[in-house]
């Protein structure tokens, strides 16, 4: 069984807005896209850049040190996924997904498991 912990209150993140949060010693980002909450790794997966310090741009979050550009809901690598060529099979661990964890709103709490990956 999943174990979900109670993080903050869905009212301290605004749709279209982002907010870190500790559960331990993680640190997560969580996202507002209209009402649904995502929760994803703070750290770049390319250099570890500062997610937070990052622009959301609708469903998607760029690094602020790279201009990578990941996938809210996924954690996929969208660019630069989309300009890479596909036989180009060296640069796949430079395009690995944020990782993403399961989260859910109840009321006005918001709460994570930090158990697994999500998607």
């Amino acid at each position: 069984m999943t174990e979900f912990i109670k993080v903050t209150k869905l009212s301290a993140v605004s749709p279209g807005t982002m907010q870190v949060v500790e559960v331990g010693d993680i640190r997560l980002l969580l996202v507002n896209l209209d009402g649904e909450i995502y929760a994803l790794a703070t750290q770049c997966p390319h250099q570890d850049g500062p997610l937070e310090q990052g622009t959301l741009w609708g469903d998607k979050i760029e690094c602020p040190w790279h201009h990578y550009l990941y996938d809210v809901r996924t954690g996929a690598n969208v660019y630069p996924r989309n300009v890479y060529p596909s036989d180009l099979t060296e640069l796949e661990r430079d395009l690995q997904p944020v990782r993403c964890y399961l989260s859910r709103a109840i009321g006005d709490e918001i709460f994570v498991s930090i158990e697994g990956d999500s998607r």
